[in-house]
C-alpha cells in the first residue's frame, strides 16, 4: 500500500484523513522520484567531467549558526509585526522608544 494504510484499517478513518494519507504518499513518491532524477543527472554529468570535484563540496552543508543576537531577534519580532498586519508608523515609535532607553 503507497499510502501506507492496510485495507482493514480503511474503515476506521475519515474521507479527510484518507486524503491527507494519499496527499502525504503522493508528496513522498514526488520526492522520491525528484532525488532519483538529481541522482542520474549528477551522475551523468560526473562522467562527463573533466576533474572530480572535492567530495566535501558535493555535501549540503548547512552553516553552523550561533546563538542569535538581542538585535536579530529585535529586527525579526519587527518583520513579524509588520508581515502580519502590524502598522508601520507604530513600529517607528516603537523604535523611537527603544533608542532612547
Amino acid at each position: 500500500m503507497a499510502h501506507g494504510l492496510e485495507p482493514e484499517g480503511f474503515w476506521h478513518i475519515t474521507p479527510r484523513e484518507m486524503v491527507a494519507r494519499l496527499e502525504g504518499a503522493r508528496r513522498r513518491l514526488s520526492a522520491e522520484q525528484d532525488g532519483r532524477a538529481w541522482h542520474a543527472w549528477h551522475v551523468a554529468a560526473l562522467l562527463r567531467a573533466q576533474k572530480l570535484p572535492d567530495l566535501g563540496s558535493m555535501f549540503t552543508q548547512q552553516k553552523n549558526q550561533g546563538p542569535q543576537t538581542a538585535e536579530e531577534i529585535e529586527i525579526t519580532a519587527d518583520q513579524l509585526f509588520l508581515a502580519w498586519g502590524g502598522d508601520p508608523d507604530q513600529l517607528a515609535q516603537v523604535r523611537e522608544t527603544r533608542g532612547q532607553s
